[in-house]
């Protein structure tokens, strides 16, 4: 991939990545880190020559919540360490107003998020979301019925009126 090409890539695919990943994490200085880590493994991979541009869109979405779940799991890891060794963990970042969209839907799974992401927000097909988290066409259909009902759920907990999601 030559610098003009990866540039342009870059350009058209950044802002919405990021975006991706900052809703799932909840924190833009860290999702700036995590978008950066998408594109340096797009970089490293050795068959990034023969991809087309849908291909690579799939990738570096694949790429994205793959470096997101071991980022959630990082984060895990140091908290539970910090309590055993009985050390104040890292200060969380301070979010100044998160909405309950915002709150629910960080409760979700990371896969749940990345499929209702996928479906809504970059208004892709089963067949392209089936590619990026690795699950069989049909599975995406139920997986998606499930994460729209827990989201319908956490969201009717947080006082949403139930017409919304009939």
């Amino acid at each position: 991939m030559t610098r003009t090409e990866f540039e342009s890539l870059y350009t058209s695919l950044a802002p919405r990545l990021r975006s991706f990943i900052a809703r799932q994490i909840g924190n833009p200085e860290t999702a700036a880190d995590l978008l950066q880590d998408t594109f340096l493994r797009l970089l490293r991979s050795p068959s990034v020559e023969v991809r087309t541009g849908q291909e690579i869109t799939a990738y570096l979405y694949r790429t994205a919540h793959s470096v997101i779940v071991d980022h959630v799991r990082r984060e895990r890891r140091a908290r539970a360490w910090s309590f055993l060794m009985i050390r104040p963990s890292p200060a969380a970042p301070v979010r100044s107003s998160t909405s309950a969209f915002d709150q629910v839907f960080r409760s979700l799974t990371p896969r749940e998020r990345t499929l209702l992401w996928l479906a809504y927000v970059e208004e892709m097909s089963h067949v392209e979301i089936a590619g990026i988290i690795d699950v069989g066409e049909r599975s995406v259909k139920v997986l998606l019925f499930r994460a729209r009902k827990r989201l319908a759920a956490g969201l009717k907990e947080k006082g949403f009126a139930s017409e919304v999601f009939a």
